[in-house]
């Protein structure tokens, strides 16, 4: 179940990704796709994922432990960026509340990414899934998600 409702996320950032480009000349239309599908959608499926099936999420991600509080606080951080991104494009806070959004979930990943990175690195067993799911497609995602933003303050 948790790989489904991980791939459902990639897929949702994908989507997300996709029609940000194709609006980009409503850029209005494109920052609302946007924060909505990489940080609502995204953000939502990633507090079910590490608060309802944390024991197969830290599994997956190769971090077991009888102490799974860390992972409670990442799905909360989810949730909490998750909820600000549909509130901001739900009550029509405007370009700069979504921005603000998208910049912070994206410095949120990018630590996530060098925190996967250091993992990769200083493990017995260096797993490409790691380096490239979690460390690359991260970092892939986090300079998308900061275009959109910057591309939106600028317009």
């Amino acid at each position: 179940m948790v790989r489904w409702i991980s791939i459902a996320g990639l897929v949702a950032v994908t989507v997300g990704v996709f029609l940000g480009f194709y609006y980009l000349d409503d850029v209005e239309k494109a920052l609302a796709i946007v924060t909505v599908m990489t940080v609502g959608v995204e953000g939502v499926l990633g507090f079910v994922r590490h608060v309802f099936l944390y024991k197969a999420d830290m599994k997956r991600l190769g971090w077991e432990t009888d102490r799974p509080d860390w992972m409670w606080e990442v799905g909360f951080a989810n949730l909490g960026f998750g909820a600000m991104a549909v509130l901001a494009v739900a009550a029509g806070w405007g370009v700069k509340a979504q921005a603000l959004v998208l910049l912070g979930y994206a410095l949120y990943l990018f630590q996530a990414a060098m925190l996967h990175l250091y993992r990769y690195l200083t493990d017995e067993e260096r797993s490409p899934a790691r380096l490239w799911r979690s460390v690359m497609l991260t970092l892939l995602i986090v300079v998308i998600m900061a275009f959109f933003a910057v591309y939106a303050l600028l317009a």
